[in-house]
């Protein structure tokens, strides 16, 4: 189960292959047959994925084994007012508007014990403004810490961007905060960002070419699945 903003919608990529959640699928695929759901749209800040939550099936959620979630993107060009004015004032507001908020979607789609919840890190378009730095390493800190306290796993989306944003962001331009624009704003993936994201979230579940998954917190999950499958086939002889 994929959750998140435009960019998990598949926003900028040229046709649906290219976009981030079916190039994963495609490589989990190679691995195990998996199906997919998207809950995903343009615009969504945190806050409006978490009200929108109660429209996702509920044996979706129940029977999901991944779920990744990429957002903060809104969240941040609504707290930019703040940083123009203060970055300080802006971070406090950016804390208060989205960790919350991230906290009690985990909370609300972690049902099952033996889900992974994948929170990915976000990518900055403007790497040549201070600004927007400072801005977008605060929130992926924030990720971080939620990530270690409700024992998520962590995919550091910004790690396969770093030093590359203008081969990857869709009409990328200067890097720097003076190019943000209502319509046609420098800030999605184009066809190869997408594939970097899904890369991200797969290398996080097969850190190896060859390697079975994966993160210890996977593997503790996984060891809980099949302890349990054991302990039922005992019941049932």
């Amino acid at each position: 189960m994929a959750l998140g903003d435009s960019i998990t919608y598949g926003y900028d990529a040229t046709i649906d292959e290219e976009k981030y959640v079916t190039k994963l699928v495609r490589q989990l695929n190679e691995r195990k047959k998996t199906s997919f759901y998207v809950h995903a749209k343009p615009g969504w800040t945190s806050q409006q994925l978490l009200k929108s939550l109660d429209r996702i099936p509920t044996c979706i959620v129940e029977e999901a084994e991944l779920i990744s979630l990429l957002i903060g993107g809104n969240d941040l060009i609504k707290a930019m007012p703040w940083f123009l004015h203060d970055k300080d004032e802006g971070m406090l507001k950016l804390r208060q508007s989205f960790l919350p908020q991230v906290e009690q979607i985990v909370e609300k789609v972690g049902v099952n014990p033996d889900a992974t919840i994948m929170l990915c890190t976000i990518y900055n378009p403007f790497p040549n403004s201070d600004l927007a730095v400072f801005a977008v390493d605060g929130l992926n800190a924030m990720l971080k810490q939620i990530a270690e306290q409700r024992h998520c796993v962590l995919v550091p989306v910004h790690h396969y961007y770093g030093g590359n944003e203008q081969a990857l962001v869709n009409r990328f331009k200067r890097g720097a905060l003076e190019d943000f624009r209502l319509f046609k704003n420098p800030i999605h993936p184009n066809d190869l960002g997408h594939t970097r994201i899904a890369e991200a979230i797969f290398k996080t579940v097969y850190p190896k070419k060859n390697e079975i998954p994966s993160h210890p917190l996977m593997q503790k999950r996984k060891g809980r699945t099949a302890l349990k499958k054991r302990h039922q086939e005992r019941k049932r002889v």
